[in-house]
């Protein structure tokens, strides 16, 4: 039988420590996606001091700093922002699959959340209307490490889950 999370549910941040490893090429357009993932996260109960920004300078860059804060087993979460452009020639294709396959390839060899939050558009415009997209970055994040809790540790959520309903039969006959 599996566990799936409502819509209706809320995630909770609370208690996380999240990086976001932010590139700095379209400077425009990322740091209005790490504004947008910072009040998001915050809005999901993060501490705003336990959200940690942290810049590389491009995208192809980011799967690097990504594997580097990741090592330092300081966060339950990295979330990747970042945005290449179409230009004249191939090089987006190429820096939008590298980021992607080396954030991809952080997360499974460091088996935690690394989000990919790097938008792939074809001009600004584009980028521009992608931004709220940090926001659901965000809540993956939460998403995913709540998730990965459950998976690790099924027998710690039995425990939790029987000491809340404990609690509330206790404060039900006492009431």
């Amino acid at each position: 039988m599996s566990e799936a999370i409502s819509v209706e549910e809320r995630p909770d941040g609370r208690g996380l420590r999240i990086a976001l490893a932010v590139a700095r090429y379209h400077p425009q357009i990322t740091g209005a996606m790490q504004e947008t993932a910072r009040r998001s996260l915050i809005a999901h109960g993060v501490a705003e001091e336990d959200i940690d920004i942290w810049q590389a300078p491009g995208s192809f860059e980011l799967p690097l700093l990504a594997q580097a804060l990741a090592a330092s087993r300081r966060y339950d979460a990295i979330i990747c922002l970042g945005c290449v452009m179409k230009g004249e020639t191939r090089h987006d294709v190429l820096v939008g699959d590298a980021a992607a396959q080396g954030i991809q390839r952080v997360a499974l060899d460091s088996g935690l959340p690394v989000i990919f939050g790097v938008i792939c558009a074809a001009n600004r415009l584009q980028a521009q209307a992608r931004i709220p997209r940090a926001a659901e970055c965000a809540l993956a994040a939460i998403e995913l490490v709540s998730t990965l809790r459950r998976v690790r540790h099924p027998g710690a959520m039995h425990v939790c889950q029987r000491d809340q309903q404990d609690m509330v039969s206790t404060s039900e006959r006492s009431g």
